[in-house]
């Protein structure tokens, strides 16, 4: 090549890399927060470049593959699926419909379905060691995280670092991005309260507090027997202490031993003296339905919506009680996270449907909807069941259930897959029981361990 020849190429070449690195840039630009206060993930303005709806490729959950048919295994009814996500999914991805398999992910039914052929591309749920090892269902998804740019740091604190703890391998992967957050409210009858002359429970309360409040509620009043409180699970106080149930290496039963655990079963033991509190006829309580002669209920926040439908009952919510050295701790079951199955067949489009749900503009549709977000957003906090209350006089504090931090979960063991239900059904199973604290977790010891060798027997 001649000296003039080269430097017309070279010139050539500079002017046609200036030209990328001006644009690209102006795109990395249009990713970053600025004076408009939108983020990667968000809707953007852009007349250049993106899609009919003003979305550009920086959406990490952009999707421009072949039409395609995804199924979604999760266990809701028709009408929540397509009110929360079918109608959404499929006006934001005109190229994705979104079929629902409804159902639990127990190995038999996964088993049943796999039999006929039949193989979920999304699945909701805990990534159990089964899904993972045995049925070989689930797969990391980090890489998926890290190529498309998601940006973790959306959502609350502690979610994320829960769902790497819950990871079966104990490597600490993420099988999916958080859906819904498992939250708790205590809700509270405004009409008991207002019969007895006593004020409203107030944000930030302790059980202490709550437990005298709850005392004073507990009468007789015509006719009716009211009770202060109801605890839904019964393990409440116990999940916001992070009480880890065996050694995840031996499994040598370690909940017994831990002073948090006789921290919580006294204050069931205090809750459960309350004179009448503790309903043994057979004429059943209710909150908002029956006789509702419940003062305070501590209920999962979905809750809300339900009881919002309920004509005329005048209710509210607050934090859920604290422990006094422990201050806007909330108890923690972990975020439901929405996962890519390892065998799917379209996962790139399972990706833009995951992405898009957790990110900030899905998660306010689904709070809107009565799902409770997972990410670090006011307006999200302040839609919560937005659809269900628009029509509604009364207000409504529905940021309740987001103003507290979620407990850490303690670090994942195989032989914990069922200390969570294990130990709903035994502090449940304490209310009513005459034995002492100490005999009474000792026993509970005694039961689990078990589970455990049940558990060591199979391996």
């Amino acid at each position: 090549m001649n000296v003039g020849v080269r430097k017309w190429f070279l010139l050539g070449m500079m002017l046609f890399l200036s030209i990328i690195f001006i644009y690209g840039c102006s795109s990395d630009s249009a990713g970053e927060k600025g004076d408009s206060g939108k983020t990667q993930g968000e809707k953007v303005d852009d007349t250049g470049g993106g899609n009919a709806d003003g979305r550009t490729s920086l959406d990490p959950w952009a999707y421009d593959g072949d039409p395609v048919t995804l199924k979604m295994m999760i266990w809701i009814d028709d009408e929540t699926f397509r009110i929360r996500y079918k109608d959404k999914i499929e006006e934001i991805f005109p190229e994705i419909t979104l079929e629902l398999i409804s159902g639990g992910d127990s190995e038999e039914h996964l088993q049943e379905l796999f039999a006929k052929g039949i193989m979920p591309d999304i699945h909701i749920g805990r990534p159990r060691a089964d899904l993972v090892t045995s049925l070989d269902f689930l797969e990391p998804i980090d890489d998926y995280i890290e190529r498309f740019g998601f940006d973790l740091s959306i959502f609350q604190e502690g979610i994320v670092e829960n769902l790497r703890a819950s990871d079966p391998t104990g490597e600490g992967h993420l099988y999916g991005l958080p859906l819904e957050n498992s939250v708790r409210a205590m809700f509270y009858n405004k009409d008991i309260f207002d019969l007895f002359g006593e004020p409203y429970p107030e944000d930030g309360m302790t059980w202490e507090e709550v437990l005298e409040l709850a005392s004073r509620l507990t009468q007789e009043r015509n006719g009716i027997q009211y009770r202060g409180l109801a605890i839904d699970p019964v393990n409440t106080p116990v999940m916001q202490l992070s009480v880890p149930g065996t050694d995840p290496k031996t499994g040598e039963i370690l909940f017994v031993n831990d002073p948090n655990m006789k921290k919580s079963f006294d204050l069931l033991d205090k809750y459960r003296n309350i004179p009448n509190i503790i309903n043994t006829s057979d004429t059943p309580d209710g909150f908002h339905d029956g006789p509702r002669n419940i003062a305070m209920s501590i209920l999962n926040a979905p809750w809300f919506e339900l009881l919002a439908r309920e004509e005329g009952f005048n209710f509210d919510l607050s934090t859920v009680p604290t422990w006094e050295d422990l201050p806007d701790i909330a108890p923690t079951w972990g975020a439901l996270p929405l996962n890519i199955t390892k065998h799917s067949e379209h996962k790139d489009a399972a990706w833009s449907v995951i992405a898009y749900l957790a990110s900030e503009e899905g998660q306010i549709h689904l709070s809107q909807a009565g799902s409770p977000p997972v990410i670090e957003n006011q307006t999200a906090f302040e839609q919560f069941t937005a659809n269900s209350i628009k029509d509604r006089d009364q207000t409504y504090h529905a940021t309740a259930p987001f103003k507290q931090t979620l407990a850490p979960l303690p670090p994942y063991s195989k032989y914990d897959e069922q200390f969570e239900p294990f130990m709903n059904t035994k502090a449940k199973e304490f209310l009513t029981s005459d034995q002492d604290v100490v005999t009474y977790i000792r026993e509970m010891g005694e039961e689990y361990a078990a589970f455990v060798e049940e558990i060591k027997a199979q391996e």
